[in-house]
């Protein structure tokens, strides 16, 4: 097949175009080298500082704990000294018992002793008041544990007052996530990009069918863009529910750890109240013991009247005897009593570490859901910028190379022209086709036309 006089000319142009566009370098540095990749965003910047300034931040409640384990601790040592005291009373009740015998026994002796019992009546007395100091005692430490269970009645009182802060519907809104909505905007955003791209799709497709501007492309157009808004509003939905329910379930959690403070408080005030009572009952004892004592002197003093009466005052002084042993019986179960009470308020230090123990973990697990949060975060918008950044590759690569395409698709309408084989369609660098492959293929397809110009 001959080739047309007027293609001569073009042919040999286009050969010299191929030729100095082959021999020229291509500007590789406006689509390689770091200034493409994205680098690391600020809130994954926040969530690494956190992490690091996170480091030991549950060291208080850790210390608290140990703090009431050396509390708990002392109470059980007091507590013990306590139950020593409740056994000498006990023994002093059973010497006072056996002692009852040998009083009766001294009746026939009462005379001679009448003296002595004079005599003694003054260490009775001294007893008696050691007996009155140390009621006084007793009562003098009541105020502590009142002042103890007041204590825990305010915190209980300050506990519930802060909890009813933390119900009702908008309780959850303290515990949602500041950049909920940065996250929801950036998403939406990126879902949008690829609905414009896919409706660009449609239109091009129109194009290439010859439907563009018809009624076929507006139909494809308004099903696409509805089903997108569809998609759209339901994604929007999802990420709002799934932030709410995260911060309501905080908060339930929030308000179950207050309730249990609160419950712990009650029961702190509980004990203090049972020792309060406690300490008026070994006061009361106290007061029994010195009237009984008080009493013996007064047996005493009436035994030094009269031999008569001498033998009823020995016996009276049996009676009292009795008396005091039942007071130091009852004394003996008080402080018992009291032991008892130390130890429950050793045990509630014992809840009161593992309380401590408890927030010590719930510090450590919400800090670790906000980094994690702000990480989430944070990667997604740094693949954000990467996405765009590696379009902004794509756009500089396809310039580099836009010459060779041109020269390729104006080499396939020559070799069409003139008959010759058919050349390759130019392909975009990106999609990854070689436009270099591309213009050899087109070459190979015009060297048919140039050899039958010179051949001429």
């Amino acid at each position: 097949m001959a080739i047309p006089d007027y293609l001569e000319n073009t042919v040999k142009d286009y050969a010299d175009q191929a030729k100095a566009a082959y021999s020229a370098p291509i500007n590789t540095g406006t689509f390689t080298g770091r200034q493409f990749v994205a680098g690391e965003d600020p809130l994954q910047t926040q969530a690494i500082n956190m992490a690091q300034q996170g480091v030991g931040s549950y060291s208080p409640y850790l210390q608290a704990a140990q703090a009431a384990q050396r509390t708990g601790a002392g109470q059980l040592g007091l507590a013990g000294q306590t139950l020593g005291g409740a056994y000498g009373a006990l023994g002093q009740a059973g010497s006072a018992l056996g002692g009852v015998g040998g009083t009766i026994n001294q009746a026939g002796s009462t005379l001679g002793q009448a003296g002595q019992s004079l005599g003694g009546i003054g260490g009775t007395i001294n007893q008696a008041g050691q007996s009155l100091g140390q009621a006084g005692a007793a009562y003098g430490g009541m105020g502590q544990f009142q002042a103890a269970g007041a204590g825990a009645a305010q915190g209980a009182a300050n506990i519930a007052g802060g909890a009813a802060g933390m119900t009702g519907p908008n309780a959850y809104k303290q515990f949602m996530s500041p950049y909920q909505q940065q996250v929801i905007d950036a998403t939406l955003a990126e879902y949008d990009k690829q609905g414009a791209a896919g409706a660009q799709q449609i239109k091009d497709s129109a194009i290439s069918s010859g439907n563009f501007g018809g009624g076929r492309e507006g139909a494809q157009l308004g099903e696409y863009q509805a089903n997108r808004l569809a998609d759209r509003a339901a994604l929007q939905g999802s990420m709002l529910e799934r932030g709410f329910g995260q911060a309501n379930q905080l908060a339930q959690q929030n308000f179950a750890n207050q309730g249990d403070l609160f419950g712990m408080q009650q029961g702190l005030g509980g004990m203090a109240s049972n020792l309060f009572s406690q300490q008026g009952q070994m006061g009361q004892a106290q007061q029994s013991l010195a009237q009984s004592q008080l009493g013996r002197g007064s047996a005493m003093a009436n035994l030094s009247g009269a031999q008569q009466n001498l033998a009823q005052s020995q016996l009276g002084r049996g009676t009292a005897m009795q008396n005091l042993a039942q007071s130091q019986l009852g004394r003996g179960q008080a402080i018992q009593g009291l032991s008892a009470a130390q130890q429950g308020l050793a045990g509630a230090y014992g809840n009161q570490i593992n309380q401590q123990f408890g927030l010590s973990d719930f510090q450590r697990q919400g800090m670790g859901q906000d980094i994690s949060a702000l990480g989430s975060m944070g990667a997604i918008r740094q693949g954000m910028n990467q996405a765009q950044l590696t379009a902004d590759q794509q756009a500089a690569r396809t310039g580099a190379y836009e010459p060779y395409g041109r020269l390729t698709q104006f080499g396939n309408v020559l070799t069409g022209l003139g008959g010759g084989y058919a050349g390759q369609q130019y392909q975009d660098p990106g999609s990854g086709g070689s436009p270099f492959q591309a213009a050899l293929g087109t070459a190979t397809g015009l060297a048919g036309l140039y050899g039958k110009i010179f051949d001429k």
